[in-house]
């Protein structure tokens, strides 16, 4: 954690060989800015890197998206 400016939710243990989250603060005269960054990987080799390809890159970001889209409307 680096407050205000960023935090980063890190995986130590789950379904991901990789995974790491991270969240970056900016502040303008409208108000706060988040930027999500995610790295991640896909356990079971070529198998895992093929589902990354395929299904998990759109769906992590499909996942980050709706969050935020709550985050914002409340």
């Amino acid at each position: 954690m680096e407050a205000p400016d960023s935090f980063v939710d890190e995986q130590v243990k789950g379904p991901f060989k990789r995974f790491r989250h991270i969240h970056e603060f900016s502040q303008d005269a409208k108000g706060t800015t988040m930027i999500d960054r995610i790295e991640f990987a896909a356990p079971f080799g070529p198998i895992g890197l093929l589902a990354e390809n395929l299904v998990l890159a759109r769906y992590m970001q499909k996942l980050i998206e709706t969050r935020n889209r709550r985050l914002t409307s409340r």
